[in-house]
């Protein structure tokens, strides 16, 4: 059974309560105790997330509530991890240090990459599990939210968001407390920052207190273990898709298993090996379809064996042609709307 940290339940109610929503009766629809909340390495059945958002979204029926909310939750909220990034010496560590000890926080895990002109940090979801789409919005709103207020004014700025939930039916206030372009119904929620925002330093950087937090951390076990594997596997995807190498067997001689034990590990999590390598394919079509890579050049870089086989999937996935997702964002971007 998935469970969910204390930790967060705790940080998701005190930004509840800074929305002005009645915590009390959130707790009570989520059938969450005082004593539950309690021990500070404690857990809860994850479908108390769902429960706990259906509530709130009753209370305050507006799209943006996730967002909202990872806007609300004060600094300090998740203990050890906000101040490990906070004291971090740039902002690229600071996302390091937050991949380091997510699990802390959740099933989520983080892929971070770096191009030349730009950084991206990624949401992985190693176990599915209900709320996810409210998830990523949220968190992906906390490290906005807790970055602009660690770095001087306006120094924080975001280049795009991409979110996996459907686009609302309604315009939003999302690109507004984003500051940036949003992108709706993407297989992985993301920032993508400028190189300069990712190599900014961090004002209140200190080498003594990181190194005193990542030793406490360490100590308190907070750092990623489990379903990271999925992150393993993707990292190695992205150096062996280019060379035609999308099998099983050597992904799991890479991260030092068996392809029985990884196809066995896999399962535990509630997921396959193609369901890995169909996630990222489509999360790593989506980032590189962003800039000016040919396609054909794409296709290869994902690992498929032909033009039409990459046509095929991506059709599968979004229900257009890549050349038509290119020419569908590109429009956005001249419109001003991404």
């Amino acid at each position: 059974m998935m469970l969910l940290p204390v930790t967060t339940l705790r940080a998701m109610l005190s930004g509840f309560e800074g929305l002005g929503l009645d915590v009390e009766a959130l707790c009570a629809a989520a059938k969450i105790l005082p004593a539950d909340l309690a021990r500070i390495d404690g857990a809860l059945p994850a479908d108390c997330f769902g429960l706990l958002w259906g509530a709130a979204m009753t209370q305050a029926r507006r799209e943006e509530l996730p967002t909202e909310l990872g806007f609300a939750v004060p600094f300090g909220a998740f203990g050890p991890i906000d101040y490990l990034a906070s004291s971090s010496a740039t902002v690229g560590s600071a996302f390091h240090s937050l991949r380091a000890h997510f699990r802390q926080v959740g099933s989520l895990s983080l892929e971070l990459t770096e191009h030349r002109e730009t950084a991206t940090v990624q949401i992985i979801n190693a176990e599915p599990f209900g709320g996810a789409e409210i998830s990523d919005e949220m968190t992906l709103a906390l490290f906005v939210a807790r970055f602009r207020s660690k770095t001087a004014p306006g120094h924080f700025q975001v280049s795009a968001v991409r979110l996996t939930r459907p686009a609302p039916p309604r315009p939003t206030r999302h690109e507004a407390l984003f500051g940036a372009p949003v992108q709706f119904g993407c297989r992985a929620a993301a920032l993508e920052l400028p190189r300069t925002v990712w190599q900014a330093v961090m004002p209140n950087a200190d080498t003594a207190l990181q190194r005193t937090l990542r030793e406490l951390a360490e100590r308190l076990g907070l750092g990623t273990q489990g379903s990271d594997l999925e992150q393993a596997l993707r990292a190695r995807l992205r150096a062996s898709l280019p060379q035609g190498d999308a099998e099983a067997a050597g992904a799991a001689k890479a991260v030092g298993l068996s392809a029985r034990t990884l196809h066995r590990r896999l399962q535990e999590l509630g997921t396959t090996w193609r369901e890995v390598l169909d996630r990222f394919r489509e999360a790593e079509a989506e980032r590189l379809l962003a800039g000016d890579t040919a396609l054909a050049e794409l296709a290869l870089k994902l690992g498929f064996s032909d033009q039409t086989a990459w046509n095929r999937a991506f059709r599968r996935w979004k229900g257009v042609s890549p050349t038509e997702w290119r020419k569908r964002r590109r429009g956005l971007v001249d419109a001003g709307q991404l």
